[in-house]
């Protein structure tokens, strides 16, 4: 039993595995990247707009609203019936090659925060958002190597990976300062001792004052502080140390309310990620999306055959997941921002899935779209997206139907703007 335990901490740990740019005036034609959506519902990121019209030039939003004139020789798209939205943040991703990042925007998911990658591979990302804004890919902000202690997870299962960590407080500062000095954008903090998943010998965990040390350090070079906490007790240590989000809901006890009172008045912010953790106890969810219509035919074979595949044995049950939920409802009823996140490589359909499951925790469509579009954007301090608002970046996506009623309407994508540029999406080669 303990042997299959340990397999499923190390499946958790390899899905962990799998600077704002600034924008590039390099001269283009203006039609690549400007034109008009007519006659279309917006949702803007906060509030719907019915029959307006949206004006982008050169990659940016130039207008938006009812009745406006579209400017001489624009190029303009038809959205009768459909729904103009931001693109989607992922608030939680991992991705370590630039293919993940190009299948996830093929899903509408235009940023990823990421929680941990390598370098140099984040450095070149960086540098291609600052150059010509990667048209053919979501943007990409990591937390790089996140603050876990020497034989803790999830290294303890990757002993060939060289990463840095640290022991005590003191070493907070330094680890902090070379972290942003290799390009992290946030610090992300480790507390996992594998109860979640039965492990006999529980992990090392960082102490709760290097957790307040790290916080502190990141705050004083402005930078957010968020927890990896898989159970209700890491969670409540990391909101008493000073964090600025958990980046998991547990799944383990229902939520008291001193931490829902607590998590209230410091103002943090949590990331779903229930998709994933749905993922450990069933395969329904991935089912249900290889099945539907408007995503299989563009999900490749690896996709289906992860979506597909059951995790290895592990202590998660339907009660978990319905804790989870409950959860999820909880914290959202008590006035604390829910984002969406997938906490795989697979970004694209398990996001979708992610806010389908918000929907089913309490948040009605609406919320669980502003979660993943402009409370995102504000959370992680990203000023230029998340909204259709005049002077933003066009990441666009239309959709069929009203996503702020039937929150599966966002897997009908019909077009992807990323930067204003039009995203190509190619379907499976499955597809004949």
């Amino acid at each position: 039993m303990k042997s299959m335990r340990n397999l499923a901490l190390a499946a958790l740990a390899t899905l962990v595995f799998s600077l704002a740019p600034a924008r590039s005036d390099a001269a283009r034609p203006e039609q690549a990247d400007s034109f008009a959506v007519t006659h279309v519902r917006v949702f803007d990121g906060l509030r719907v707009i019915s029959d307006a019209t949206v004006v982008v030039r050169n990659g940016r939003i130039h207008a938006v609203g009812r009745h406006l004139d579209v400017p001489p020789n624009l190029p303009e798209i038809d959205g009768s019936g459909k729904t103009l939205m931001p693109g989607i943040i992922d608030s939680h991703g991992h991705a370590r090659e630039r293919r993940l990042l190009e299948r996830a925007v093929q899903f509408g998911i235009t940023t990823i925060m990421d929680m941990q990658s390598v370098n140099p591979f984040a450095t070149q990302m960086y540098d291609e958002q600052r150059r010509d804004e990667a048209h053919d890919r979501a943007d990409f902000f990591s937390a790089i190597y996140p603050a876990t202690v020497k034989e803790g997870y999830p290294y303890n299962f990757t002993p060939e990976v060289e990463t840095p960590t640290l022991d005590s407080p003191e070493e907070a500062d330094e680890f902090v300062r070379q972290r942003i000095a290799e390009g992290s954008h946030h610090i992300k903090i480790f507390l996992e001792d594998g109860e979640l998943f039965g492990l006999a010998t529980p992990l090392p965990v960082l102490s709760r004052e290097t957790v307040r040390a790290l916080v502190r350090a990141a705050h004083r070079r402005g930078r957010l502080a968020v927890a990896h906490a898989t159970v209700q007790r890491f969670g409540q240590q990391a909101v008493e140390d000073g964090v600025d989000a958990l980046v998991h809901i547990f799944p383990d006890t229902p939520v008291t309310d001193s931490l829902l009172r607590l998590a209230w008045e410091r103002g943090i912010f949590l990331v779903g990620t229930l998709a994933i953790t749905e993922s450990f106890i069933t395969t329904a969810g991935g089912e249900a999306l290889v099945a539907d219509p408007e995503l299989s035919p563009y999900l490749t074979p690896e996709e289906i055959t992860y979506l597909l595949t059951p995790r290895p044995v592990n202590t998660l049950t339907l009660e978990n997941l319905q804790i989870l939920k409950d959860n999820v409802g909880r914290f959202h009823a008590a006035g604390i921002t829910i984002l969406t996140g997938s906490d795989t490589q697979f970004h694209g359909p398990t996001v979708h899935r992610d806010v389908e499951l918000l929907v089913q925790s309490g948040l009605t469509p609406r919320q669980a779209l502003i979660g993943a579009t402009s409370a995102a954007a504000r959370a992680f301090r990203l000023g230029d997206r998340g909204r259709i608002a005049p002077g933003l970046r066009a990441d666009l996506l239309l959709v069929e139907g009203d996503p702020t009623v039937n929150i599966k309407a966002i897997r009908a994508l019909r077009k992807i703007w990323k930067g204003g540029v039009e995203v190509a999406r190619p379907l499976s080669p499955t597809v004949k």
